[in-house]
């Protein structure tokens, strides 16, 4: 029994030294893709940024965030669908980040060292990450949005639609740091795409989903031919 045992544990030890000398081998021959957070990072910066149009609606302010111009008084929740300033762009960045900025002005929304609100055409080099948020979904189905460097800051208005400060200093002034996204001219597809028909689908100029049928053609034709029969029918009885 012993030699059976001793023979065994040496053939398992045999057969784990050839499978680490063949993973070495493949190691060196093939090799393996770098799954470093630093490249995959990389990867995503640059071009691969994703961008889309939206409003933000203000709980307090039951108005939307506009951006109007440079400085501590450009930013305000009193906008409205017709004004211009009220269309934003959100930006994704690297590390899963956002930064908010105006469609008409090309302005960042930002924090300042005292936590207060302001736009900026770029993060200054002394506070690189100052116009970067952290888009959040709440239990109630709103949006926050909370400082990269600082979570506890976020941004939040009055019920005239004054800016709060980032910090929230009472628990009543919580629902005034909600805010509901809209997204504009969105592009919704509510039937199952078939790639393979890609030429029978259509986006209409106002970026509604339509679907074209060849079969539609058929049926306009066949309306024709009877609407002419008909009408020659008619002159013929006229006669």
């Amino acid at each position: 029994m012993r030699k059976s045992v001793q023979s065994f544990s040496s053939i398992c030890r045999s057969l784990l030294l050839l499978l680490i000398l063949l993973l070495c081998f493949v190691k060196d021959s093939q090799g393996f893709p770098d799954f470093k957070i630093d490249n995959i990072a990389d990867k995503l910066k640059g071009e691969h940024s994703l961008e889309k149009r939206a409003v933000l609606w203000n709980f307090c302010s039951q108005k939307l965030v506009q951006i109007t111009k440079p400085g501590s008084r450009g930013v305000n929740a009193r906008g409205s669908r017709n004004s211009e300033f009220s269309n934003l762009t959100i930006i994704s960045i690297d590390g899963g980040f956002i930064r908010i900025r105006g469609m008409a002005n090309k302005l960042y929304l930002c924090f300042n060292k005292k936590g207060k609100l302001r736009t900026r055409f770029q993060p200054p080099k002394s506070l690189p990450h100052s116009c970067d948020f952290s888009q959040n979904l709440t239990g109630d189905g709103y949006h926050t949005f909370k400082l990269r460097d600082k979570p506890e800051w976020s941004i939040g208005f009055k019920k005239r639609g004054k800016k709060l400060p980032g910090f929230i200093r009472k628990p009543s002034q919580e629902p005034c740091h909600h805010f509901s996204l809209d997204l504009l001219n969105p592009t919704p597809i509510t039937i199952p795409f078939d790639f393979n028909k890609k030429k029978n689908y259509l986006f209409n100029n106002s970026g509604k989903f339509r679907i074209r049928h060849k079969t539609r053609k058929k049926n306009r034709r066949r309306e024709k031919e009877r609407l002419r029969k008909s009408q020659k029918t008619r002159n013929g009885v006229k006669r």
